[in-house]
């Protein structure tokens, strides 16, 4: 296989998602450039999804620093400073987080390439190590949905004691 060839579908299988397979191009494109050096690039869905999105992306350990770090500011910090770090670290997300997913995919192409020989159980096995988790938007729902019943019912139960 030709190596602009091999390189497109060991990309497309990575990103996993077709309707994002040119924003990711660009994206990483726009690294290259910068030698892989942390950079800005801003991802709307990294911003609002957080701890859920590296999950999607699967960037397990991305997403467990995050949650990490939310549990560890929400135990110590007061609520008004708690939302201006958690806005903070929202902005952040959305400026570095495609960035992650780009060091892991040059992480992940050196692994598969220093283990298989052939393209094409290459391209395979960064289908499986790349992609999305398609289960994380459905727990992320279920999540948010069990969260709002709980605080329902905290509020409930706090205004049936107050009477």
């Amino acid at each position: 296989m030709k190596k602009i060839k091999y390189e497109e579908k060991i990309f497309e299988a990575y990103i996993g998602t077709p309707a994002k397979f040119s924003w990711y191009k660009k994206a990483f494109e726009y690294f290259g450039k910068k030698e892989g050096k942390l950079s800005w690039y801003w991802n709307s869905w990294a911003m609002i999804g957080g701890f859920w999105y590296f999950l999607y992306r699967k960037q397990l350990k991305v997403a467990l620093i995050i949650l990490f770090v939310t549990l560890i500011l929400g135990t110590f910090l007061p609520l008004f400073i708690f939302l201006y770090a958690l806005a903070l670290m929202a902005i952040l997300l959305g400026g570095f987080g495609t960035w992650f997913v780009y060091k892991q995919y040059l992480e992940k192409c050196e692994e598969v390439e220093a283990v298989l020989d052939e393209d094409e159980k290459r391209i395979m096995a960064m289908q499986q190590v790349g992609g999305i988790n398609p289960w994380a938007i459905s727990v992320a729902i279920f999540a948010l949905v069990s969260l709002i019943l709980i605080v329902i019912g905290l509020f409930e139960m706090a205004g049936n004691t107050v009477q």
